[in-house]
């Protein structure tokens, strides 16, 4: 618009007339935008009997924020606390305007709760007119929290846009008691053998991990104690060169703080071994054409198969990991001659005996001559004994003596 050469330009602030602001704003181009240019600026004219005029004009100067820092809580947060614990701080710098921080736990805004969840913030404006904005969640949290991710999000204004920037993702540690204990031997892949190393782990689904106790069960139900032998605070029990009286019922026990009871996991422990025949009917004397049993007893895990290299009638009992097995067979000249084989096996080993089989008929008639000689050597001894008695009492007279009479 045409402005009369009298014109008085005058641009206001808070009702004082400035007329040095109107060198700076026209050198607004050439200098950097300041927080204290955030203003509304009036513009008058005064044309003297022309009249005057006035417009308005505001400012707005946007400053983005850094990126948010967030900083958990390093100590762990109990699920037993009765207060609400602080889970994570949340810091702003140098923005302007000043920004709002919101919280997010798993995508979720949380929102404050009373006695549940506690949003307090605090604004501070530093020399330079930029703001720092600080924010701190405080929370309840349950078990189910030791999975969750907490996150801030900081709110400013760009352009006369409504523009967001988010935290990294953080974590907490969650303290809370066990509700189960699981107890497995490791490997758990193979069969365990003799002479194996095991171990037994025991593990709680509390945090931190609670101190562990190993048993074993004996006779008459009851329980050796091998703590000693375990690291309880792993809760591992190392067992070296396993052998068949290693198997067996073991337990792990640890103790739910929550009300103090007992919490307890049984596991059987199961050493495989080869066969091992421990008792077959060798020597067995038998007569020609007759009907005898056989007998060979093993010990083995797992159940081993008994074979005989002869034909006949096999029973097997079994009891635990013990295997005894009966052949029926009729004696002939074959048997007599070779006798028969016991056979036991398993997928971890092979044993094999020899029964012999002799012919009673032999047996009797060499009993015989042995009982004629040991009855000679009675006698022989029995008739010394009775010369010498006699010698000595003088019922038998010497040889020289006779022939002095003579």
């Amino acid at each position: 618009a045409h402005v009369p050469s009298e014109a008085i330009i005058c641009w206001w602030h808070r009702r004082v007339c400035k007329p040095s602001l109107c060198e700076r704003l026209a050198a607004s181009q050439k200098h950097a935008v300041t927080m204290l240019d955030a203003k509304t600026f009036v513009c008058q004219v005064g044309a003297g009997s022309h009249g005057e005029g006035e417009n308005r004009t505001e400012l707005h100067v946007y400053k983005v924020p850094e990126a948010p820092e967030i900083t958990p809580n390093a100590g762990g947060i109990s699920v037993q606390s009765s207060d609400i614990s602080q889970i994570a701080q949340c810091v702003s710098r140098n923005s302007f305007p000043p920004p709002n921080i919101t919280w997010h736990k798993n995508g979720e805004k949380l929102q404050p709760e009373e006695k549940m969840v506690k949003i307090p913030t605090t604004l501070t404006r530093e020399s330079s007119g930029l703001y720092t904005v600080s924010s701190t969640l405080f929370a309840h949290v349950t078990r189910e929290d030791r999975n969750s991710l907490y996150y801030c999000t900081v709110h400013y204004w760009l352009r006369g846009e409504r523009r967001t920037v988010e935290s990294r993702r953080v974590n907490v540690t969650v303290f809370y008691p066990a509700e189960h204990v699981k107890l497995h031997v490791m490997p758990s892949s193979t069969l365990v053998k003799e002479g194996d190393d095991i171990k037994l782990v025991c593990e709680a689904d509390g945090n931190p991990a609670p101190v562990f106790s190993f048993y074993k069960r004996e006779l008459e139900d009851n329980w050796q104690d091998l703590t000693s032998l375990a690291d309880t605070n792993s809760g591992v029990l190392n067992l070296h060169d396993v052998n068949k009286s290693s198997s067996g019922l073991y337990r792990c026990q640890t103790l739910d703080l929550d009300d103090m009871r007992q919490l307890e996991k049984d596991v059987e422990l199961v050493v495989n071994w080869k066969p091992r025949i421990v008792a077959i009917s060798s020597p067995l004397y038998v007569r020609q054409d007759e009907v005898v049993n056989l007998t060979c007893k093993a010990i083995a895990f797992p159940r081993p198969s008994v074979h005989w290299n002869v034909n006949g009638t096999a029973h097997e009992y079994v009891e635990n990991q013990h295997i005894a097995s009966n052949l029926t067979v009729r004696v002939n000249h074959d048997l007599l001659r070779a006798g028969a084989m016991c056979r036991v096996s398993n997928a971890l080993g092979v044993s094999e005996k020899h029964i012999q089989l002799l012919d009673e008929k032999t047996s009797e008639s060499k009993g015989v001559i042995i009982v004629a000689i040991i009855v000679c050597i009675l006698v022989v001894a029995v008739l010394g004994s009775v010369i010498y008695f006699l010698h000595k009492k003088g019922k038998i007279p010497c040889g020289r003596a006779g022939k002095q009479d003579m």
